[in-house]
């Protein structure tokens, strides 16, 4: 819709205030029904459109503060099931860099269940386990910086959610190194899926993902030499 042919809309329904009350109800009917529809056209855009080469962080928030609630609209698609638009962002490689800002509004609005962190940590679908599944290893790591300078990604969370074992792979490194300074005794802490055992003892550990543990225990445990030796 033309700026122009919107600026008619709006400044109609403002005269409609001294219109008859039977037919400002009716119009009023129309405005909600339109501002619905508007809506949900803005979280399908949340959902399917978002794309870091076209899009600034600036012009999403503004969709969002015209409307709050598209943070809130449901993908109904049966190939992810009911999820929000934080969480369709970790499937769009050019959406992955919105995750903060949809994680950081979506919590000032309520937005997910309570203790989601505005749909970042909702049940089945949380989306900083599902950053473990794409390959942009420097984007995931800018995403999951922003998240903890928010406040949104924080130390308990590592160990709540097994996150190390999770980023346990070469590709992963960047997002394993910040996730394991966040909280460094989860180095320790942190057991293997499928033995049980500490990450050195991973069945999948390869000769660059145990550099990577070593690197991340000499930087916060050089004393231990990184844990090397330590007794389990």
């Amino acid at each position: 819709m033309p700026a122009s042919s919107l600026e008619d809309i709006i400044a109609k329904l403002h005269l409609c205030k001294d219109a008859p009350h039977y037919m400002t109800d009716k119009i009023n009917a129309i405005a909600d029904k339109a501002l619905e529809e508007m809506t949900k056209e803005a979280g399908d855009f949340l959902h399917y459109d978002l794309d870091d080469e076209k899009h600034t962080v600036e012009e999403v928030k503004a969709i969002i503060d015209i409307f709050p609630g598209s943070l809130s609209v449901i993908n109904l698609d049966p190939g992810f099931g009911d999820i929000l638009p934080v969480y369709q962002a970790v499937y769009r490689s050019r959406a992955v860099s919105f995750i903060p800002l949809l994680a950081k509004e979506g919590s000032r609005l309520g937005v997910g269940s309570e203790g989601s962190r505005g749909g970042l940590l909702e049940h089945g679908s949380n989306v900083v386990l599902t950053l473990a599944e794409l390959y942009d290893d420097k984007k995931c790591k800018k995403v999951l910086e922003e998240l903890r300078d928010l406040d949104l990604l924080k130390k308990e969370d590592i160990q709540n959610f097994d996150l190390l074992p999770h980023f346990l792979a070469d590709v992963y490194a960047q997002r394993f190194e910040v996730l394991a300074a966040l909280d460094p005794d989860s180095l320790i802490t942190a057991r293997c899926f499928i033995n049980g055992g500490p990450l050195m003892h991973a069945d999948e550990l390869t000769e660059s993902t145990f550099e990577m543990i070593l690197k991340a225990g000499m930087e916060h445990f050089p004393e231990n030499l990184g844990c090397l030796f330590r007794k389990f």
